[in-house]
């Protein structure tokens, strides 16, 4: 009885193993994904419009600039010390607020609304006015959301402003 017993575990541990085998043969399935492989170059293509998108940029020599709650934005040396910044907001209550910074020091700050609040996508353009306080220093544009909570910054999207 023992015997009979343990020829059938063993009967049916080499099932498995044999079951096994097959299961592995599956990678052929892989194959299937060398042929997705070769599908890769298609993508290739997609490259060229992604190559063009930079050369519409250069020709409007605008940089835009985005973040999960700011899109299309650009900025636009309008006077000496004046800039022009366009753009869209996701925020809330269609409040963007603003800093000005040299790196050391925050020149400028405030807060301007944007046409629709979240969850829509407001428009803007707003004049930020900021003076250098050193010649040599490069001026950042830092756009955000204030938390609803405590105030502190949300999103931030850091915009260098052109010196021409």
């Amino acid at each position: 009885m023992k015997k009979l017993l343990f020829v059938l575990m063993t009967v049916g541990l080499l099932q498995g193993c044999t079951n096994a085998p097959p299961a592995q043969e599956n990678p052929p399935v892989t194959q299937p994904e060398t042929p997705a492989q070769s599908e890769t170059p298609a993508p290739a293509p997609s490259q060229t419009p992604a190559e063009q998108q930079p050369a519409e940029q250069s020709e409007t020599k605008e940089t835009v600039y985005a973040n999960d709650i700011f899109r299309n934005v650009t900025v636009k040396k309008t006077g000496e010390d004046a800039f022009e910044v366009k753009g869209q907001a996701q925020v809330f209550e269609a409040v963007v607020n603003y800093v000005v910074e040299d790196g050391h020091n925050e020149l400028a700050q405030g807060f301007f609304q944007t046409s629709a609040g979240a969850p829509e996508w407001g428009d803007f353009t707003q004049t930020v006015k900021v003076k250098k306080a050193e010649p040599n220093s490069t001026l950042m544009l830092i756009l955000f959301e204030a938390s609803a909570k405590d105030g502190s910054r949300r999103m931030e999207l850091i915009i260098p402003l052109p010196e021409k």
